[in-house]
C-alpha cells in the first residue's frame, strides 16, 4: 500500500513537472498580448505595432497590441506586473515606465526592476536641444552664454520625465537661470515652444524632426548621440561634456516567466529587428534601433540606468510628487 501511494505521488510529481515544462517548450500555443502603456498613435505604440506584426509571423501566433494608457505609463505597467508569468502578456516598456517614474512619483504601484524580467531592448528616440528661431543663438555654447547674460529670460516646457530631466540637467550643468514650465500634454508644450511662449526644449525626433528640418525649430545638439537624420548637428556630450541621457524601450515579461520563454522571445525579437523592412518602418517613426542585448545584459543596463537617473534627479532637485 505504501509503495503504491509513493508510486502514485511520484507519478503526480512527474506529471506536474511536465505540465510546467510543456508551455516553455511549446511556446507559444495561443495569441500573445503586448501591452503598450501609452495611447494609440503615440511613437511607442507605432514601434510596438511594427515589431509585433513581424514577431507574430516568426512565432506563428498573433501578437495583439493592447493600449492601457494613463498615469505616465503606470496603469499598463502595473497590469503586466500582476499578470500570469507565462509569456502571454508582455509590456512594451520604456525608460519612463521602468526607471524614471519612481523618481518623479511617490505612489508607484510596481517596481520597474523587481517586478519584471527584461526580454529584449528595441530602440530609442533621440532628443534634440532646440530653440525657437527668435532666440539669437546657433550653438550650445552660444545658448549658455545667452542664458547667463539674460538670467530668467529663457524657459523650457516639459510634459514627461525625459523632457524634464534633460532640461533640468542642462540647467544644473550650465549654472544658468532657466525656468521650467510643466504641461499636462506634450502637444501643448510643443505648441507653446513653436509660438514663442517658451524658448527652448529637448524634443523627441518623432514629434520634432519635421519642425527642425522645416526651420520652425532650430536644433543645437542631439542626445544621446549624433544622428544621420540631422547631419552636422553635434551630440550633447560633445557640446557639453558629461551630458549623458538616453531614451530607450523594449519588451518585458512579469517576474517569474520561465527563462526558456524569455530566451526564445529574445532570439525571435533580435531576428525580427534584423529584417530590412522592419528596420525601415521603425526608422520612419523617428526611432533608432539599439544594439541587441541578451536578457541578462538588458537587466544590468536597466539597473545602471536607474542609478544614473537617481543621481540626475537628485542633482536637479527633483523630488517625487
Amino acid at each position: 500500500m505504501k509503495f503504491s501511494m509513493l508510486s502514485g505521488l511520484l507519478a503526480l510529481a512527474a506529471c506536474a513537472q511536465g505540465a510546467v515544462a510543456a508551455p516553455a517548450s511549446a511556446f507559444p500555443e495561443k495569441p500573445i498580448t503586448v501591452v503598450v502603456p501609452f495611447a494609440a498613435g503615440s511613437p511607442t505604440d507605432a514601434v510596438a505595432r511594427v515589431l509585433s506584426d513581424s514577431l507574430s509571423k516568426r512565432l506563428g501566433q498573433p501578437l495583439i497590441v493592447q493600449n492601457r494608457p494613463g498615469a505616465t505609463g503606470m496603469i499598463g505597467s502595473e497590469y503586466v506586473a500582476r499578470s500570469q508569468p507565462d509569456g502571454y502578456t508582455l509590456l512594451f516598456g520604456t525608460n519612463t515606465t521602468q526607471v524614471a517614474n519612481k523618481y518623479f512619483f511617490k505612489n508607484v504601484s510596481y517596481d520597474g526592476l523587481k517586478d519584471f524580467t527584461p526580454v529584449a531592448i528595441v530602440g530609442g528616440v533621440p532628443h534634440a536641444l532646440v530653440v525657437n528661431p527668435s532666440v539669437p543663438v546657433n550653438s550650445v555654447a552660444e545658448l549658455i552664454a545667452y542664458a547667463k547674460a539674460n538670467p530668467g529670460k529663457l524657459s523650457f516646457p516639459y510634459a514627461n520625465s525625459t523632457t524634464r530631466i534633460t532640461g533640468s540637467t542642462f540647467r544644473v550643468m550650465t549654472h544658468t537661470d532657466i525656468s521650467e514650465i510643466p504641461y499636462k500634454a506634450y502637444g501643448q508644450a510643443v505648441s507653446e515652444l513653436l509660438g514663442g511662449q517658451t524658448q527652448m526644449m529637448f524634443i523627441d525626433f518623432s514629434t520634432g524632426l519635421a519642425y527642425m528640418t522645416s526651420g520652425k525649430l532650430k536644433p543645437l545638439a542631439i542626445t544621446p548621440a549624433r544622428s544621420d537624420k540631422l547631419p552636422g548637428v553635434p551630440a550633447m556630450k560633445e557640446a557639453l561634456p558629461g551630458f549623458e541621457i538616453g531614451n530607450w524601450n523594449g519588451l518585458f515579461a512579469p517576474k517569474g516567466t520561465p527563462p526558456e520563454i524569455i530566451d526564445k522571445l529574445n532570439r525571435e525579437i533580435t531576428g525580427a529587428l534584423e529584417q530590412p523592412e522592419v528596420r525601415k518602418q521603425i526608422d520612419s517613426t523617428g526611432y533608432e534601433l539599439l544594439p541587441p542585448m541578451a536578457p541578462q545584459a538588458f537587466g544590468k543596463y536597466i539597473a545602471e540606468e536607474s542609478a544614473h537617473y537617481g543621481k540626475l534627479t537628485q542633482a536637479a532637485g527633483i523630488k517625487p510628487e
